[in-house]
């Protein structure tokens, strides 16, 4: 009865089938972070270069994560952080909105978040050249 289920529960009950296949299509696309699965969660680090700056990255996915799958948090010391560059309240980076960037999908794989992440990088520059975000967002609603 596997059809009942929505693609968020398939991954869930097939999570060790889910995680490596995101792991093999990450691999293959980022050689700049390291993979590796631990418990049902796949992790991954990685450092990412500009403006003679290094940006290290963690990142962490599992079905088992409520809302989005994905959390990829900036480990660089010194960082601005603040919802107007785009962090979500836990120190997750804010890559996309949860709803409206769906486009009607249950989830986006890890897969194709990650180039978001060079993308980020690329307006956080911006931001600390002309004190505003240039890039694309949603209003951030705080309650």
């Amino acid at each position: 009865m596997d059809f009942l289920l929505s693609p968020k529960e398939r991954a869930q009950k097939y999570w060790d089938g889910f995680l490596y296949k995101t792991l093999i299509e990450c691999e293959r696309q980022f050689t700049w972070l390291a993979f590796t699965i631990k418990g049902k969660s796949l992790v991954g680090k990685g450092t990412l270069e500009r403006e003679d700056r290094k940006y290290h990255f963690s990142l962490e996915c599992s079905p088992f994560n409520p809302g989005r799958m994905e959390r990829i948090w900036v480990e660089t010391p010194h960082l601005i952080k603040s919802f107007d560059i785009h962090f979500n309240g836990d120190g997750s980076l804010c890559l996309y909105h949860p709803i409206l960037d769906l486009k009607g999908r249950p989830y986006i794989d890890l897969v194709d978040v990650l180039p978001w992440i060079s993308e980020w990088i690329d307006y956080y520059e911006l931001y600390l050249k002309y004190k505003v975000w240039l890039g694309p967002e949603h209003p951030h609603y705080i309650k």
